[in-house]
């Protein structure tokens, strides 16, 4: 367990980390605008479980492995930049979609279309999970709040978990206040230029992730 000072430390920290945008604050915006809070929140709980991947990853020592390897940091590092020119070419080609009722299309299963709230689930636990940045977190930032003479492992669980919550807590009340505001934003120009600027961002973030130097 983290002693209480630490944890007094750390929840905040993290919690301001969490808050920062990144590439899950702008796929949770993109989908709770375009697919509703519901979506949304779907989005949420895959980023999620993102962390929670991350978290055993560090406990199992996997991260540590990946971080000393070149060429494997160098392999996750392409794939998340990969991933997110993908999401950002896909946010450029996506047609204007009438607004309907939240979750109106999300539960159609019927018209050979896949699930709207599980592809939101899948893209943003695959948009967090292959950031290795997340990874760099779990060695370098996260040892500072850790005891010592405590064992590593219950450390980072307990950690990994509070993240896990605070990114939970965070994205679905941010799903929530823009599911409720999409109607507003319900015109079609609005639409494109939400497409074309959510799609600018994920290219920028694919190529700064690419570009980004591993010292």
């Amino acid at each position: 367990m983290l002693p209480l000072e630490n944890l007094l430390l750390f929840v905040p920290a993290m919690a301001l980390l969490v808050m920062l945008p990144g590439p899950d604050f702008a796929l949770v915006s993109r989908v709770a605008l375009l697919e509703g809070s519901r979506a949304g929140k779907a989005a949420a709980c895959g980023v999620a479980m993102g962390v929670t991947v991350h978290t055993a990853c560090a406990i199992a020592g996997i991260s540590a492995i990946i971080a000393a390897s070149a060429p494997l940091f160098q392999l996750l590092k392409y794939a998340g930049a990969a991933y997110l020119f993908w999401l950002g070419i896909q946010s450029f080609r996506q047609k204007v979609q009438p607004v309907e009722a939240d979750g109106g299309p999300g539960a159609d299963v019927t018209t050979g279309h896949e699930v709207p709230l599980r592809r939101a689930f899948r893209q943003g636990f695959l948009t967090n999970a292959l950031n290795p940045k997340a990874i760099l977190i779990f060695l370098i930032l996260l040892p500072q709040f850790m005891a010592a003479d405590v064992a590593a492992a219950p450390q980072l669980l307990e950690m990994g978990v509070i993240i896990a919550i605070e990114c939970l807590v965070w994205f679905l009340f941010l799903a929530q206040i823009l599911g409720r505001v999409r109607r507003v934003f319900a015109n079609p120009r609005f639409q494109r230029w939400l497409h074309r600027v959510t799609g600018a961002v994920f290219l920028g973030f694919g190529l700064r992730l690419a570009l980004a130097r591993n010292d």
